[in-house]
């Protein structure tokens, strides 16, 4: 199982943060692979997946946007009904824990690409090792 790196951009949750980021990350011809992002009070998280994470924080650094990097785990399963509740079953059963997670299949595609942040990313891996 493939590891990535994630930037988290922490910004406050209002109109045009998002255009903003992936504006400046274009213009630094930065590629935006997977991002998820949600608004709550205060500080609101935009995870990316970028072809460069280093050069993606000095990018957003420069726009005065406060960013975190993690280690979070890239899986990808066939689109097929059950996929996801199996690789959660197998590491519930390793006892590792998903602090969040974010994916997609494009329309007529064969493969769901997922992103997961767990507890134990070496862990996580070996059990989800053939899936």
């Amino acid at each position: 199982m493939p590891k990535g790196k994630q930037i988290t951009a922490w910004v406050e949750n209002k109109a045009g943060e998002i255009g903003r980021i992936a504006e400046a990350l274009g213009k630094a011809k930065l590629n935006i692979t997977a991002f998820s992002g949600w608004g709550t009070t205060g500080e609101s998280p935009i995870h990316l997946l970028v072809s460069s994470p280093a050069k993606a924080k000095k990018v957003l650094g420069g726009l005065g946007i406060r960013c975190t990097e993690e280690e979070v785990l890239r899986i990808t399963l066939s689109d097929q009904p059950g996929k996801l509740g199996e690789a959660g079953v197998r590491l519930g059963a390793a006892n590792i824990n998903v602090d969040y997670g974010y994916g997609s299949v494009a329309a007529g595609g064969k493969k769901a690409e997922i992103v997961l942040a767990v507890s134990d990313l070496a862990g996580a891996a070996k059990a989800l090792r053939g899936l």
